[in-house]
């Protein structure tokens, strides 16, 4: 008899709606959160047996890959001597999304969530049903398994998740209250299957599901009388002129416009490795740049009521960063300055674009603007019949801000 009574009362409770919310994650005024983007883990044992897999990266996008577990232990350290609130990951997670990188991931966060520090992910356009999946032997790749939206779900379960006040069904998106002025939306904006799309497609997107999803949190929200913060992978709005297409979230301007009736005031994205803040519709999108990429830098946030206070940190290791990124930079463009004749000149038009490059994706372009603009190497490369390379560094040398830093009232 008691059971049966029991099993009426909990099943009026639901009925009634009257399931307890996800309490926020603090009760201070005052809040601390580090973001983070696109680390990008590759367990050691998808490559160790290949020989030419670390020289294939120096000629990459300049991610210090075979570098992960260090940068990634300096991070831990670093974390637990801030002792934020919150740590944001804003996706790609995965070098390609190996289940079993994603796993070990997990379990690095995991310990930063039992130290006190809570973890909220979301993934990027690596990390679910990568068709790119795949370990490096010896002789040949090699089979390695990925996953789909529910097993990212599950393996992060205590990574956001766990914490959250809703959640979306048909995508990773979900809400975690923050404290009583601030909620945060972390939106799912990669294609897959939960999504309606598949992995082919590395821009962003939301669904319509997602979307009506949105904007009814956001009205949550709002009648709530807080402010919401949103994190996801992809970008509101083009942080580079030349290089944007897949980059920036499909009709940003209209997600853009949804943000603004809600009084979202800022945003934190990544996915284009570039430390950049632009702003749309008086939005702040601060894309952190990949924490794998020099000068492997972290942001840091302070909130408080109507006021947002963000600077970047950087880590140390046992290689120089900045030098390695140069080397990378030069590696990856160098057939492009075979067309210059004299070595001296071809040298320092190399040089200026791999300083260039650096300051670029670490948001600190402003630093050296007038230095390069005097330089020989510009004027060399202003020369050059390669269009791309003239256009690539003008789109680089346009900024003349500094994207480490951030302070707004709203």
């Amino acid at each position: 008899m008691k059971k049966k009574i029991l099993f009426i009362l909990v099943t009026c409770f639901i009925l009634c709606g009257c399931v307890q919310k996800a309490k926020p994650i603090s009760e201070n005024e005052k809040l601390k959160i580090v973001v983070t983007s696109d680390i990008h883990y590759f367990l050691k044992d998808y490559y160790q047996e290949c020989e030419w897999f670390e020289e294939s990266i120096s000629y990459g996008d300049g991610k210090m890959v075979t570098y992960g577990d260090e940068i990634l232990n300096a991070f831990e350290k670093a974390i637990l001597e801030i002792q934020p609130d919150l740590l944001i990951v804003t996706g790609d997670l995965t070098f390609n999304g190996e289940k079993d990188g994603h796993i070990a991931l997990a379990n690095r966060l995991e310990k930063i969530s039992q130290a006190g520090i809570e973890v909220a992910v979301i993934p990027g356009n690596h990390d679910i049903e990568n068709i790119f999946t795949k370990g490096y032997g010896q002789d040949d790749y090699f089979e390695v398994e990925n996953i789909t939206g529910e097993e990212f779900r599950e393996i992060y379960k205590n990574c956001g998740y766990q914490i959250a006040s809703a959640k979306h069904k048909n995508s990773l998106s979900y809400v975690i209250p923050l404290n009583s002025d601030y909620t945060l939306l972390m939106m799912d904006s990669t294609h897959h299957k939960m999504t309606g799309g598949n992995s082919f497609n590395s821009g962003g997107k939301f669904s319509e599901s997602t979307l009506n999803w949105m904007k009814k949190q956001l009205d949550l929200i709002k009648k709530e009388g807080k402010t919401p913060i949103v994190a996801m992978h992809h970008n509101l709005v083009d942080h580079n002129e030349l290089l944007n297409s897949g980059y920036t979230i499909a009709n940003n301007e209209t997600v853009a416009d949804i943000f603004k009736d809600y009084g979202v005031s800022f945003i934190f994205s990544g996915h284009i490795h570039c430390q950049n803040i632009q702003e749309i519709n008086g939005i702040y999108d601060i894309a952190s740049s990949s924490l794998m990429d020099a000068p492997l830098q972290y942001g840091i946030v302070e909130l408080e009521k109507n006021k947002l206070s963000y600077h970047t940190e950087s880590l140390k290791i046992s290689v120089d960063a900045p030098e390695y990124f140069q080397m990378v930079s030069k590696n990856r463009m160098k057939e492009n300055f075979e067309v210059i004749e004299d070595e001296i000149l071809k040298q320092e038009a190399m040089d200026i674009m791999a300083l260039v490059n650096y300051h670029y994706f670490a948001g600190t372009i402003s630093s050296i603007k007038h230095q390069v603009l005097n330089s020989q190497g510009y004027q060399t490369i202003m020369e050059m019949e390669d269009d791309f390379i003239k256009k690539y560094m003008e789109s680089m040398l346009k900024s003349d801000k500094n994207h480490t830093s951030l302070e707004i009232e709203f």
